[in-house]
C-alpha cells in the first residue's frame, strides 16, 4: 500500500491516511478477531524499496511461519515524505502500531516521550550480540545505555554517477569528483553535453532527508569530530554550524549555474529517483537505497560511485554511513511476545537475505557474501569498507530550540542568494548553543550521551 503523496497531505489529510492505514483500530487486538487465537502484530515503515520487499516476504510468512505460529503481520507501508509525522500522529491518537521503522535520527525524541522500550530482555540476545558493532553507547539506537532498536541495512553514502552521461560529457567515469568544484566543473560539462535533455546534478532539497543525507555528509567527511544537525563538536561541546557556509556556496553556485535538475526547491526523494532512472541526471549524492530503487524501478542506467565529495581545501577523514532502517517495538503494543517474534523476523537472516535480493544493502556479512548480494554489482558498490563510519547521534532530536532549524535555516540561506551567510549560520549556531546549555542545566540533556 502507498500513501498519497507528500503535497497531498494536509493535516486533515494525515488523520485520514492515519486511519486508513490503521485500519480504523489501535495496534494489536489480540481478540481473535483475526480468526481463532491468532494474534495481529501491525508493522509500519516508510515506502518504498525496502518496504515492498518486507510486504512481499510477510504475505509468503503469514501463510506458512505465521499460521503456525499464531501471528499474523500486517505490514502498512507510509507516505515517505511524511514517515515521521504519521508515527507521532500515530502515538499521540493512541493509534500506533506494534512495532515500526524508528528513524535513527528521531529516536532520541521518540525515546524521550515514551512511544518506544528497550529491547534488552524482550528479544532474543543474539539478535543484540549480532547487531552489537551498531549499538555502541554513540549509537543513535541507545540511550541510557540501553539498546531501543536494531538496524537493518547499512547504508553508505557515495557519490552515484551515470557513467554513460559522464562518458558524453568527455568525462572519466572512473575518476570523479572530490570535492566541491569538481563537482562544479563536471556539473556543467555534463549540463552542456544534455543540451536541455540532461543535468549535472540531482538536489532533492524539498526531501525530509536532505539536509541529513545530502547537507550534513560532506561536513561531516571533513571534521571527525563533528555530528548532524547543527553540527555539535563532541570535543568542544560547541556548536560549529559556520562550517555549513561552504556547503551553501556550493549549492548556491550549482543553482546559479543552472546545472541543477529543475524543481530542486521542492524536489522530494521519489523524483529525484525517478530523474536518475530515467537518465536525466549526471550526479547525486545518496546512499545504498539508491540500488533497491533503481531496481524497482527496472532503470538501464549504467551506476558507478565515488567518494563523498568534500569543501575545498580540506581532506576526507571518514564516510559518515548509517546502519539503517532500525525497527523498534511500541510501549503500548498489547503483545509484547508476539511483537518480539515478528521483530527477531524483521532482522533475521531470512530478511537479510530478503533485502539483498531486492537490492537492498544488508546489515549481516554474511547476506553481503550471498550469491544474490554479490552477483549484483550495483549493490556492491556500496559495501562497507574501514572507511565508513557510523555517524554518532546528535542532540539536535532532544533540543527545546526557539526558532528555524537546522535545515529550513540551511535552505533558506541557500534559496536567498542575497543573505548574509555568515550573519545567518552564526545566529543558528547561538540558539543551537543556547538550547543545549539550557537542557544542560536543567538536566533535560546527558551530556555523556553525545561524547562529552
Amino acid at each position: 500500500m502507498r500513501l498519497r503523496s507528500a503535497a497531498a497531505l494536509t493535516a486533515a489529510g494525515l488523520v485520514a491516511a492515519l486511519l486508513a492505514a490503521c485500519g480504523g483500530d489501535g495496534g494489536s487486538t489480540g481478540d481473535g478477531s483475526d480468526g481463532g487465537d491468532v494474534k495481529t502484530v501491525v508493522v509500519w515503515d516508510r515506502a518504498g524499496a525496502e518496504a515492498s520487499a518486507r510486504q512481499a516476504f510477510f504475505k509468503k510468512w503469514n501463510a506458512k511461519e505465521g499460521r503456525e505460529l499464531g501471528i499474523k503481520v500486517r505490514f502498512e507501508p507510509q507516505a515517505t515524505e511524511k514517515y515521521e509525522e504519521i508515527v507521532r500522529l500515530g502515538f499521540q491518537t493512541e493509534r500506533s502500531p506494534d512495532i515500526f521503522h524508528a528513524p535513527s535520527a528521531q529516536m532520541g525524541g521518540f525515546v524521550a516521550a515514551g512511544w518506544v522500550q528497550p529491547l534488552d530482555g524482550l528479544v532474543d540476545d543474539k539478535l543484540l550480540e549480532d547487531a552489537d558493532p551498531y549499538l555502541q553507547d554513540t549509537s543513535e539506537l541507545v540511550w541510557g545505555g540501553r539498546p531501543y532498536a536494531i538496524p537493518t541495512t547499512t547504508f553508505t553514502v557515495r557519490l552515484a554517477i551515470n557513467r554513460e552521461l559522464f562518458e558524453k560529457a568527455g568525462l572519466d567515469p572512473d575518476d570523479p569528483p572530490t570535492t566541491f568544484s569538481e563537482v562544479e566543473e563536471a556539473a556543467r560539462a555534463i549540463t552542456k553535453a544534455g543540451g536541455g535533455d540532461a543535468y549535472g546534478v540531482g538536489l532533492p532539497m524539498g526531501w525530509v532527508g536532505f539536509q541529513g543525507w545530502t547537507l550534513d555528509l560532506p561536513i561531516l567527511s571533513a571534521y571527525g569530530d563533528l555530528a548532524q544537525n547543527g553540527l555539535f563538536n563532541k570535543s568542544t561541546g560547541k556548536f560549529e554550524s559556520e562550517k555549513y557556509a561552504s556547503s551553501v556556496e556550493h549549492f548556491r553556485t550549482l543553482i546559479k549555474d543552472k546545472t541543477v535538475y529543475p524543481g530542486a526547491e521542492t524536489m522530494d526523494y521519489d523524483v529525484f529517483l525517478s530523474s536518475f532512472a530515467e537518465g536525466k541526471v549526471g550526479m547525486v549524492l545518496t546512499s545504498g537505497s539508491i540500488v533497491g530503487g533503481l531496481q524497482q524501478l527496472d532503470s538501464k542506467v549504467d551506476l558507478g560511485t565515488g567518494p563523498i565529495p568534500v569543501p575545498d581545501g580540506t581532506t576526507p577523514v571518514r564516510s559518515p554511513m548509517n546502519a539503517g532502517f532500525p525497527v523498534a517495538i511500541s510501549s503500548r503494543t498489547e503483545e509484547p511476545e508476539a511483537a518480539a517474534t515478528v521483530f527477531g523476523v524483521l532482522v533475521g537472516p531470512e530478511m537479510q537475505e530478503t533485502l539483498a535480493k531486492n537490492g537492498i544493502p544488508p546489515l549481516s556479512e554474511e547476506a553481503w557474501d550471498s550469491p544474490v548480494a554479490k552477483e549484483n554489482a550495483s549493490l556492491q558498490l556500496f559495501r562497507p569498507t574501514d572507511n565508513d563510519q557510523q555517524w554518532p547521534k546528535n542532540p539536535g532530536s532532544v533540543l527545546s530550540l526557539e526558532g528555524k532549524d537546522t535545515a529550513t535555516t540551511v535552505i533558506g540561506l541557500i534559496l536567498e542568494p542575497d543573505t548574509d551567510v555568515d550573519a545567518g549560520l552564526a545566529e543558528l549556531a547561538t540558539r543551537y548553543q543556547k538550547a543545549w546549555e539550557t537542557g544542560v542545566e536543567n538536566g533535560e540533556i546527558e551530556p555523556k550521551e553525545f561524547g562529552r
